[in-house]
């Protein structure tokens, strides 16, 4: 299952909605990127880099996607195709992300967050958001710090599978309270000039980390066997939407758990299966989406929908 570790480590990498996930899957997806268009930036949904990470090589063109609605019959997430993703990138901008991404693997340790600006292939004059997981090995402690009663950390799932780690992605500051365009006019230049200036081509700004948390994973363990729980926090995103290569083989269907819509999804060749399902506050003022991934050969169906049922019921 060396592929499904790797998409643990995925939750390091910056083009994640605001969020910046970690690990050598970027070696991954780079490799991947030379082969396909680079189409997506790094404010996208989560599903989208996992279904990078499962591509097959076969060409299949995979045609159902879904929609999660609320008790009130509005959307509040849903799987696309990529060819109705706008947004381009050009060689610029792979080249200036590839950059960043190097960079931020070097400087920062887990847990920290910076701003940097990367003077090469950067004609628009870009920042960009790093920042690494915090990992949790100790139960208690990620409750200690995870304080969001919305959030919801069981000890074990599926009877046998018992907790291993966490990895957290904690909001910045930059997030929570946004500059304003004037402070962040004034930054992207102050990077800029530090940059330019620079023999090494670069300037990166330290950004405080809150206790608020943009995404959680996980990861339950029984013997070799491994599932992982991954929470994502979607409060306040108008749009919360995962677009998924056509060349990606994967099967999805909308399945109703206790009254709950969810999406079940299986990608081929890998054998990963996953169950998604969306949690709103009573007030409708959060919003989280909880995705419970692990291998075809060793989980069921069926055990992925009793563990969603246990978390409705947790």
């Amino acid at each position: 299952m060396e592929r499904d570790q790797d998409l643990k480590k995925l939750f390091g990498d910056p083009r994640i909605p605001d969020v910046e996930l970690t690990g050598k899957v970027m070696k991954v997806l780079h490799t991947e990127m030379k082969k396909e268009r680079f189409f997506v930036r790094y404010k996208i949904a989560l599903t989208a880099f996992v279904g990078m990470m499962l591509m097959a090589t076969t060409g299949y063109a995979a045609v159902q996607y879904h929609s999660l609605t609320n008790t009130d019959g509005e959307v509040v997430y849903e799987t696309k195709s990529t060819k109705e993703y706008e947004q381009t990138e050009s060689k610029e901008d792979v080249k200036r992300f590839e950059a960043f991404y190097d960079l931020k693997e070097k400087l920062l340790k887990n847990g920290q967050a910076a701003l940097f600006y990367v003077a090469a292939n950067n004609p628009n004059h870009q920042t960009d958001l790093g920042m690494k997981a915090t990992s949790f090995y100790n139960l208690s402690q990620l409750r200690d710090t995870v304080t969001d009663q919305l959030i919801k950390v069981a000890d074990k799932v599926n009877g046998d599978y018992t907790y291993q780690q966490a990895d957290v992605l904690f909001k910045t500051a930059y997030d929570v309270n946004p500059p304003s365009l004037q402070e962040k006019e004034e930054m992207n230049t102050k990077l800029r000039h530090q940059a330019e200036n620079s023999k090494h081509g670069y300037a990166m700004m330290p950004v405080e980390m809150t206790d608020e948390v943009a995404h959680l994973s996980v990861t339950y363990q029984n013997g070799e066997d491994k599932i992982e729980v991954m929470i994502h926090n979607l409060t306040g995103k108008s749009d919360p939407t995962s677009y998924i290569d056509e060349k990606v083989e994967f099967r999805q269907e909308k399945v109703h758990v206790k009254g709950v819509e969810m999406l079940q999804t299986e990608f081929d060749p890998s054998r990963v299966i996953q169950l998604q399902w969306i949690y709103e506050s009573p007030d409708k003022k959060q919003r989280y989406s909880y995705t419970v991934l692990a291998n075809a050969d060793k989980v069921s169906k069926e055990t992925l929908t009793e563990i969603a049922e246990s978390y409705l019921e947790y």
